[in-house]
């Protein structure tokens, strides 16, 4: 026991080296819920567009409120998740996700609509930082990475079930509503329940009170260049591959395309899973955005040899959706390694407030294009991250196996 919140830094220890508690347990329920609301309320943006009172006119205002809301989300409760704790911040995202719903389900009007996306992704955006932050200080070293890559898959199983209802409901707005209302509210009350039985991160309790451990430039210089590249590449692509695409060229298609993108992106999770248990994080990174690179400049010879073929089209959404996940899989696991305990929900939101400025400019630029140049922009997106992954590949560290406060002891 000591000065530190009544804790003493020794129990770091057993949390780095010792097996999943009770209280790990339920804290890995309560945030893979939260991650499946995410990706459940993110995939209403698109699908919502064909409910009979949006005007098409506003399809373009409906889509841009997920990541507007998002990106404030991810940098006003970033902020305040490192100042007054990660289990403060859960209670605090559940509410404003929780009357966002409300709002969606109950909705009548296009401006009801949009104000609940809005308030459930602001809830949900901030939400996403400290789930990361939260599961990197409070998982077994050894499990880390792992407990990193399937609980944040589970936003991909939460966006393919929002689609799945979506087409067994058909164009019924009405019976879309009960059916997202039903399972919205069943993950609320669960997680309410698991988020007052978890703990405060022990991490953040004892370093909260320590001074702020200081990055060379060159260090943070390096970080931020990997990571803002990575998540430009994995952001960009997701939305407008598997969110934004459909309402703009293949309307009629758009749940289909919800469900297939997110079907391969869920495949991805459980595949990285295994491929964390025999590779490093390096190479597990160069990997990914290579895949995903190559995959996606497939699109070109399909277009020149069978244009007109849609299952080509289909299945090679579902491979890059593949890739897709073993990209934001890595990007994952980087970006609460690579920050200090003091300020990690803080530099998490500033990477992902980057790349979602950029795909809200992007919603209105790419709404012209051809189906060629959407691909061919989307092969510029990706071939960013696999140059980001090279340089991280052949200048950074390696972070697996070494705790949080190792990996910031680097210097490359």
């Amino acid at each position: 026991m000591n000065r530190f919140g009544g804790l003493d830094k020794g129990i770091l220890k057993s949390i780095d080296e010792g097996k999943i508690s009770r209280h790990q347990l339920l804290a890995i329920v309560s945030v893979s819920l939260g991650m499946f609301l995410w990706g459940f309320l993110l995939a209403l943006a698109p699908l919502t567009t064909r409910w009979s009172f949006v005007p098409q006119s506003m399809v373009g205002y409906v889509l841009v409120s997920a990541p507007v809301a998002l990106t404030i989300g991810n940098l006003t409760v970033g902020k305040l998740s490192d100042g007054y704790g990660r289990k403060y911040t859960f209670m605090l995202t559940l509410a404003l996700y929780g009357v966002g719903t409300l709002l969606i389900v109950f909705s009548e009007n296009i401006y009801t609509l949009i104000a609940g996306i809005a308030l459930a992704e602001f809830g949900l955006g901030g939400e996403e930082p400290t789930t990361l932050a939260y599961l990197a200080e409070m998982m077994p070293i050894k499990r880390r990475e792992e407990v990193l890559v399937g609980v944040t898959n589970i936003a991909n199983l939460g966006a393919a079930v929002a689609a799945a209802l979506a087409l067994v409901t058909g164009m019924s707005v009405n019976l879309q509503k009960e059916f997202f209302g039903v399972t919205l509210g069943v993950a609320l009350i669960i997680m309410l329940v698991t988020r007052l039985m978890i703990p405060e991160s022990y991490r953040w309790i004892i370093f909260k009170h320590e001074p702020s451990g200081g990055l060379n430039l060159s260090n943070l210089r390096l970080r931020l260049f990997i990571l803002v590249s990575l998540a430009i590449t994995i952001v960009l692509t997701y939305a407008l591959l598997a969110l934004v695409m459909g309402p703009y060229l293949f309307p009629t298609l758009t749940p289909w395309i919800v469900l297939l993108y997110n079907i391969g992106e869920t495949l991805g999770g459980v595949v990285g899973i295994f491929m964390f248990r025999r590779i490093k994080v390096k190479q597990f990174t160069l990997i990914s955005y290579l895949g995903g690179f190559v995959t996606m400049l497939a699109f070109i010879p399909q277009i020149l040899l069978i244009p007109h073929s849609l299952l080509a089209f289909l299945l090679l959404l579902f491979v890059n959706g593949i890739f897709g996940e073993l990209g934001w899989a890595a990007r994952i696991i980087l970006e609460p390694e690579l920050f200090p305990t003091k300020f990690r929900s803080m530099g998490i939101a500033v990477v992902r407030a980057s790349a979602y400025v950029i795909y809200i400019a992007s919603i209105f630029f790419t709404a012209s294009f051809t189906l060629n140049e959407y691909l061919l922009y989307n092969a510029g997106l990706w071939g960013l991250g696999f140059v980001a992954a090279l340089v991280w590949y052949i200048a950074g560290t390696e972070t697996r196996f070494k705790t949080l406060e190792q990996i910031n002891e680097e210097r490359y």
